[in-house]
Order: C-alpha cells, then structure tokens, then sequence
C-alpha cells in the first residue's frame, strides 16, 4: 500500500451526456469482465474477476486504484461488465419497444399507419424544411436530407 498526500481537485466537470451504449462500446470501455459473484477472500482481499476487484478502484482514502494511479478521493471509478447467456431487456425500455414492435408490420416491416397520419407527418416534414430554407446555408445538408427522405417515401 502506497501512502499518498492528496492536493486540490484534480478536474472540473464542463458538461454531462447521457446515452445508451451498445454492448461492444460497453466491452471496449470496460475495464474487466465480473466473471466471478464473491466480493473477498478468506482474507478479506477483493478477488480478481469479481464484484469488489481492485481495477474498479479504491475504497480506501490512501490507497492507489489498480488502473488509473490515483487515491479514493481523485480516482472517478472504473465499470467492468458481465457477459450473459441470454439479451436481457432494460425494463426501463420494455414499454417503448412493445409499442414500436406494434406498430410495425411483421411480415414486411411497414409502419402500420393510415393513409391520413402518412399525409400529416409529410405536412409535417414540410413545415420542417420550409423553415431550414429560411436558415440559408447552416440548413443547406439538413434540407437535402429531408428531402432525400421525403423522395423516397413518395
């Protein structure tokens, strides 16, 4: 154990984004794989390859964390991951993916909306680039997507 005296703060935080990964980004970001569910050994160390392992970071004040060299107090945490056997639904999703796996076909993949909702959101899809014409050129690559999109829909 290395006995380290802490400074001021180490970095300011100038933004926060949140997102979903997809399960390559998170294998790729992750710092080890949690193949194992015990935390200690007999001797209360964390055990490689499990819940409490040491490249996670560091519990205690002047202990150094296994991956990035710093104390508990300037060491941000480091996620590993667990492979399953099976894809598992985030809950928080399951409401939105039933509605969007009802609202499309499943023989051919079309949405399933009338006639009428198809003309409202290409009125809609209008509105939209009719008001990028009037942004000049910072609109000029949105505009021409919308309206390679709106071709191909017709």
């Amino acid at each position: 154990m290395t006995i380290v005296e802490e400074e001021g703060p180490y970095k300011m935080v100038g933004g926060i984004k949140f997102g979903i990964l997809s399960p390559n980004e998170i294998r790729a970001l992750s710092i080890a794989e949690v193949s194992m569910a015990d935390t200690y050994d007999e001797d209360g160390m964390p055990i490689t390859s499990g819940l409490m392992d040491g490249r996670f970071g560091t519990l205690e004040p002047r202990q150094r964390c296994r991956t990035c060299g710093n104390t508990a107090s300037r060491c941000p945490g480091h996620f590993g991951h667990i492979e399953l056997a099976l894809p598992v639904i985030h809950p928080g999703f399951a409401k939105l993916i039933h509605k969007l796996l009802n609202s499309v076909c499943r023989t051919c993949g079309k949405i399933l909306i009338s006639e009428e909702e198809v003309t409202k959101f290409r009125q809609r899809i209008n509105t939209i680039n009719r008001s990028f014409w009037k942004l000049g050129t910072s609109g000029k690559c949105y505009r021409t997507y919308i309206r390679s999109k709106y071709n191909r829909a017709s």
